[in-house]
């Protein structure tokens, strides 16, 4: 026992002594390499301002840490006491571009091997440029207290709202990436939060929360949260863009912002606590969709908001409003409840196979078209009007938790509508052997209408339906049975009925032609109207026939608006939309810049045969300024160079041979040093 403990010793010697210690204040440029591993940050070590510490992969770094199994040790260890602390940390006024790859990742440890230990953060000040991570592996960390109320949390700790994680691992963190100010232009994309048995208890449960982010600036966009996987962790948020995450055991707690958060095509999983989704007060608009909630207790439980859910699949958990307002539709639930007690308008849902109640509806305006079957009871209502729906199947009618007098208007039943029911007319009622006659699959799940099923044809409003689509987004009012009238189908679907045309298309940078992803699309500007681009860059949205604007918006990228765009029914439209970067993410370069003092523009646009472009720069600093001119597939067009002592150029439907180029969008970007700026122009002959 005595050998192998002097060996290990011995080993731990030899690792030292080919490490280098650093600490204090680096004041110039910096690069760190996996020739000289591990780096030992043995003191708080300062990026000052204007400084770029670089870290190479393969890279490895361990920083000294301290006991941390109590608030008392806590309070002992990790708080910047007269400048310093027990446990370091980096202190960043300049920025770190950390960026492993895929074989060679960079790692951010502690220095002492012991599950009790810990070290700080990395902290970003507000003052600090925009750092980046890639490819690096986080473990160990519980913060540090900066100042009297202000304990920067997280292996990575945000204050200038701007920065870069991407591919990275965040490994038994008190907690993992918090931004403590606003969000400025912030993406944490595919990325792993998770834990390990070897963690203490104590550092599980320090912050509350392994990822948090802010309410964004003014004049910028919530945090772009997307591809990330979060294995029994918590996420805070208060504006946020969560996109095509993994979450497994792990909730999200919506704090008041008085913004707009979204949530698409995301998988949660045994949904922990209140809910995979959970919280929200009066000001907050949440737009939750194309998202799947398995297991757990809640998939949704939002407390006071606007919210709009649709087009998600919960299998095993409930979906839960309580008192918010907004829309609830074209959900399925499998084994679990759609509990509105609020205000809020519910249609074209089902709920199946629950062992409690399917559908609870509380003073909802509208509940229509939606289907509760197999339940173990018919209904929870209060004063509602249930119009169009089928409820049928379920165990039993329970009379003690009905508030009120619900109305049922053109519904399939097999229940009598005794007080405090009322019958509303044009109801309905089917025995068992009826309920199997009305649907596909009525075992499996599929409830979509047979021919000659009762339902079709037989429902209310016929002739103003406020909704103009059915669940698979087919037109709602239809001639089912082909007998000249044009009547609703009670139900979710609508039989026979002919699809949406719509938009798709493709959101894409103009200058390098490399697609943009994740990128946000809402019609004429409504927040519930949207969907998101896909990886690379695909998007589809189904409308009715009509014109529209398209708007776009995306992290690091200018907004986008395509005006009056026409869809025709059964047709989709083709939308090529242009995505022009402000922050050049690479370089850390910023669409402003002391070299420009009056806005980048052309006149006339549109043009036909020739139009200006103007620009006013500080050219005593400027260099090497110059006008690039790209078509819509990023292939250059017309370059203008050496042009320092000039205030414009013309531009005169020409390219660099001489040959006029065709109709259509091009882009113009100015370079002047590390500036840039892109502008559309639109040439119509």
């Amino acid at each position: 026992m005595k050998r192998i403990f002097f060996f290990l010793i011995y080993l731990l010697f030899i690792s030292n002594l080919f490490s280098i210690e650093v600490g204090g204040h680096l004041t110039e440029d910096t690069t760190w390499s996996p020739d000289n591993n591990p780096y030992l940050v043995t003191e708080i070590l300062y990026v000052d301002d204007d400084v770029t510490l670089t870290i190479l992969p393969g890279t490895e770094v361990k920083v000294s840490g301290a006991t941390c199994t109590s608030w008392q040790e806590f309070d002992q260890n990790f708080w910047l006491y007269s400048g310093d602390s027990v446990a370091k940390m980096f202190w960043v006024d300049g920025r770190i571009i950390a960026e492993g790859t895929q074989q060679d990742s960079i790692t951010f440890t502690r220095m002492q091997n012991d599950s009790d230990y810990c070290w700080g953060t990395i902290y970003i000040t507000e003052q600090a440029d925009m750092s980046r991570f890639k490819y690096c592996k986080f473990e160990y960390t519980a913060g540090i207290g900066i100042a009297l109320g202000n304990i920067s949390q997280g292996a990575v700790s945000i204050y200038n709202g701007e920065g870069l994680i991407n591919n990275c691992m965040f490994l038994n963190n008190g907690s993992s990436i918090a931004t403590h100010s606003l969000v400025k232009n912030l993406e944490i994309s595919f990325n792993t939060f998770t834990y390990d048995s070897s963690i203490n208890n104590f550092l599980i449960n320090l912050w509350g929360a392994d990822l948090s982010a802010s309410k964004p600036v003014d004049g910028f966009k919530p945090a772009l949260i997307t591809n990330n996987i979060l294995d029994n962790c918590h996420l805070s948020s208060s504006n946020l863009y969560f996109i095509n995450n993994i979450n497994n055991s792990s909730d999200i707690h919506i704090g008041h912002s008085s913004k707009v958060s979204y949530f698409y095509s995301n998988t949660i999983t045994d949904c922990q606590g209140w809910g995979g989704i959970h919280g929200g007060n009066y000001g907050d608009s949440l737009f939750i969709k194309n998202n799947r909630f398995i297991g757990g207790s809640d998939g949704i439980s939002i407390d006071d908001a606007y919210v709009e859910i649709s087009d998600n699949y919960f299998e095993g958990c409930d979906l839960d409003t309580q008192y918010a307002t907004g829309k609830i539709c074209n959900n399925i639930s499998n084994n679990g409840e759609i509990w509105t007690p609020g205000e809020l308008e519910v249609y074209n849902n089902i709920c199946y196979n629950n062992d409690r109640y399917g559908l609870k509806v509380g003073y909802n305006p509208y509940c229509v078209n939606n289907i509760s079957i197999n339940n173990e009871y018919d209904i929870w209502s209060a004063t509602v009007s249930y119009e169009n729906c089928i409820i049928i199947s379920n165990e039993e009618l329970t009379q003690h938790v009905i508030n009120g007098n619900p109305i049922f208007r053109n519904c399939i039943i097999d229940f009598e509508l005794e007080y405090p029911l009322i019958d509303g007319g044009g109801n309905i009622w089917v025995d068992s052997l009826q309920a199997q006659t009305l649907f596909e699959d009525i075992q499996n799940g599929d409830f979509h209408l047979i021919e000659d099923s009762l339902a079709i044809d037989a429902g209310f409003d016929t002739l103003g339906y406020y909704y103009p689509f059915d669940m698979d987004y087919n037109h709602r009012v239809w001639d089912g049975d082909g007998n000249g009238s044009t009547i609703i189908d009670i139900g979710p679907y609508e039989f026979g009925s002919p699809a949406f045309g719509g938009i798709e298309g493709y959101t894409f940078n103009p200058i390098t032609g490399e697609p943009v992803d994740y990128t946000l699309l809402k019609i004429n500007n409504q927040p519930g109207e949207f969907t998101f681009s896909d990886s690379i860059g695909n998007f589809e949205y189904k409308l009715p026939a009509g014109v529209y604007d398209v708007y776009a918006e995306r992290v690091f990228y200018e907004d986008v608006i395509e005006y009056e765009v026409e869809v025709f029914d059964s047709q989709f439209t083709q939308v090529l939309i242009p995505m022009i970067e402000i922050v050049d993410v690479e370089n850390n370069v910023i669409s402003k810049s002391e070299f420009l003092i009056s806005d980048l523009t052309n006149f006339p646009n549109p043009f036909n045969p020739m139009t200006t472009i103007s620009f006013e720069l500080n050219t005593e600093n400027a260099e090497d300024i110059e006008i690039v001119i790209y078509n819509l597939k990023g292939q250059k067009v017309k370059q203008f160079s050496d042009i320092r002592d000039q205030t414009s150029v013309i531009w005169d439907g020409r390219d660099d041979s001489g040959q006029s180029v065709s109709s259509g969008i091009y882009f113009y970007k100015l370079k002047a040093g590390d500036f840039r700026e892109v502008r559309k122009m639109v040439l119509m002959k």
